[in-house]
């Protein structure tokens, strides 16, 4: 049998009821249970609409009486469901309606109850059901918006998707704006449409099949303007629903693998000028310092000198072209 889990702290409790006899036997009845509590009495929806939209108490339950002298049935269920957001609410009536049980049950009360049929204990129970009730429901609610603003939120472009299908449920606000399309555009789509047709298969595999590894092999996306961006993709499935889906993102990798290229090639310009200056310049010194040894070794040579001396500047010049040449290259790495 489920336990019945009483308050622990004080409840305030509305009661809107016109009958004054009525009021009062529903009052013994919560005095007789209840040892922390305040009851508030108001007789007709308009004193309780105003007590309920200026009250600074923490409100626990209300206990409404459907005929009301300004208000009556569902009408008066669904005002006073309006102008409470978490708070449970038990509807009071002198007859029994099961028609009007099962609409006000599917319009959002907790319960529905008949004066005639109420004792202590049964009114108790009640109370403490709905309570404990509305405090499950309402956290679960507090969940789903903690959830929904984390999906929304988060910086990174992020889908909801069918995991057979691969059809586009929900897409947050970093994918509307990065790829700037709107969630109805969203939700016309597959996932696979964002990509050209030759990686369709392929994302395919991955999200459906799962056939490979997921690895850091990026994607290509298309934007709505037709701009190309390279992506890395992470996804999760969401088990635990009775229909499969897939939670997937999108890392936009643009500018990293262009900074990537970019080094890449400074590299490849580091490895030009390495190779000039261990082999282009070796040549040219080599000659001058051959040079240089032949004038020591023969300084009295006058026939060779003005060979020489012409060998002299012409490797010269080449030394300096290959130097002028390295600084070029280098001035332009520095400028890339």
């Amino acid at each position: 049998m489920t336990e019945i889990l009483a308050p622990t702290e004080k409840l305030t409790i509305l009661i809107i009821e016109d009958n004054h006899g009525d009021f009062v036997l529903i009052e013994d009845y919560l005095l007789e249970k209840f040892t922390d509590i305040t009851i508030v009495h108001c007789t007709d929806y308009a004193h309780s609409a105003n007590y309920l939209k200026h009250t600074t108490e923490t409100l626990s339950l209300i206990l409404l009486d459907l005929n009301l002298p300004d208000m009556q049935g569902v009408p008066l269920i669904n005002e006073v469901l309006a102008c409470n957001h978490e708070v449970p609410v038990i509807v009071l009536t002198g007859y029994s309606d099961l028609s009007m049980a099962k609409k006000s049950l599917q319009i959002g009360v907790s319960d529905y109850l008949v004066k005639d049929e109420i004792n202590p204990m049964i009114l108790y129970k009640t109370i403490i059901f709905a309570i404990n009730r509305s405090n499950y429901i309402n956290q679960i609610e507090h969940e789903k918006r903690n959830y929904e603003n984390l999906f929304n939120f988060n910086p990174q472009p992020t889908w909801l998707l069918d995991a057979k299908s691969l059809n586009i449920i929900n897409a947050n606000l970093a994918a509307q704006n990065k790829y700037g399309l709107s969630l109805s555009d969203f939700q016309k789509l597959s996932f696979v449409e964002l990509h050209p047709k030759e990686e369709q298969q392929h994302i395919k595999n991955k999200l459906i099949s799962k056939e490979e590894p997921f690895n850091n092999k990026h994607f290509t996306h298309l934007l709505s303007d037709g701009k190309e961006i390279k992506v890395e993709i992470c996804f999760q499935e969401i088990t635990g629903t009775k229909d499969h889906k897939l939670i997937v993102q999108s890392n936009d990798i643009s500018e990293s693998l262009q900074h990537i290229s970019t080094i890449e090639n400074q590299n490849a310009t580091f490895r030009d000028i390495a190779w000039t200056q261990s082999h282009v310049v070796r040549a040219p010194l080599s000659r001058i310092l051959g040079i240089v040894n032949l004038l020591e070794e023969q300084p009295d040579n006058f026939d060779k000198i003005a060979f020489w001396l012409k060998q002299l500047k012409t490797s010269t010049n080449e030394m300096d072209a290959i130097v002028k040449k390295i600084v070029r290259e280098t001035n332009q790495f520095e400028q890339d």
